[in-house]
């Protein structure tokens, strides 16, 4: 077990569904295979493939108001049709190449981004340093948490699944471009080194209060 420290960093994101996951853990090993020491070793319960819709650093004591908040804009926003386009590229800071997964941005998700950045901003907490994610961190992940807002958020969201350190080809024995998968779950991850999901402090499924609604609906 993990302790949750007072000063939290905190990613809310959509989970893939079993095949996409599975997809992009392929994908994660593909790349250690050539890089052993990525950094990046995804799995299914301690480093999640994942879509961050938010992240910031929050206090310990604020997670309960957090996971009222976006467990009920979860509970009102259906399953969501996404598109993943292409392997998306990028230099980290470090020099190193990162491979992800694009997302294409829809409208729908757009609007869920927008709609959770604005409920939880409120709840951000000054930095507490590399004691606020899961295991060691280096200055480049607690960078990238402190300037989500500034450069990952609203008109600047890029909706993506990061896979690991190193060049995917583009074309990927058993991967035909466009994948197409509905995200019907949302979680709230403490992150760890990368920003990696390592634990899982609640978790939603999406459109539940609608879905619940049409079923009292029907009983009358």
């Amino acid at each position: 077990m993990h302790e949750v420290p007072d000063t939290v960093a905190i990613d809310v994101v959509l989970l893939p569904p079993g095949p996409i996951m599975d997809m992009a853990i392929g994908a994660n090993r593909t790349l250690l295979a050539g890089n052993p020491d990525g950094g990046i070793r995804l799995d299914g319960e301690n480093c999640l493939p994942h879509i961050s819709v938010a992240m910031l650093p929050t206090k310990r004591g604020d997670i309960p108001d957090i996971t009222a908040k976006v467990g009920r804009i979860a509970r009102q926003c259906s399953p969501m049709a996404m598109t993943i386009d292409a392997v998306a590229k990028h230099r980290a800071r470090t020099g190193e190449t990162i491979s992800a997964f694009h997302i294409l941005r829809s409208e729908i998700l757009q609007l869920f981004h927008k709609t959770v950045m604005n409920a939880i901003t409120p709840y951000t907490a000054p930095p507490a340093g590399p004691l606020m994610f899961v295991g060691e961190v280096s200055a480049p992940s607690i960078d990238c948490l402190l300037r989500f807002t500034k450069t990952s958020a609203y008109e600047r969201y890029s909706p993506h699944i990061t896979l690991g350190f190193g060049d995917l080809p583009e074309l990927i024995p058993g991967i035909d471009f466009p994948v197409r998968f509905k995200a019907a779950r949302a979680a709230i991850c403490h992150l760890g080194g990368h920003c990696t999901c390592r634990r899982v402090f609640a978790e939603f499924d999406l459109g539940a209060g609608a879905r619940a609604a049409r079923g009292r609906a029907t009983r009358r």
